[in-house]
């Protein structure tokens, strides 16, 4: 397999994975959003950060969400985001000659 084979894999599996994190993250927050108890500016740090106002807004969220998806974690946004970011460091990186 090919350098540019298998680093074209680990970009779609990246971008796939922060597609994931994302949509997961919007699954737990756009109640609060459609019932305007906070914006979508006010919840933006919480997908890629915890804080004090993004814990309290997914404990008292008392809605159904899609799936019973009712936690999100910061940590999935930035394990797909790295996996993303090395893919294509190592898929733009020039290849090495040979002497």
């Amino acid at each position: 397999m090919t350098k540019l084979r298998w680093t074209d894999g680990l970009v779609a599996l990246g971008g796939l994975l922060t597609v994931l994190a994302v949509a997961w993250w919007w699954i737990v927050f756009d109640k609060l959003v459609e019932t305007q108890t906070m914006t979508v500016g006010e919840i933006m740090p919480c997908l890629a950060a915890y804080s004090d106002l993004c814990t309290l807004a997914q404990s008292l969220c008392q809605q159904d969400h899609f799936l019973g998806i009712e936690a999100y974690f910061a940590e999935s946004f930035w394990i797909s985001a790295t996996v993303l970011a090395s893919a294509l460091v190592l898929r733009f990186m020039p290849a090495e000659r040979e002497a």
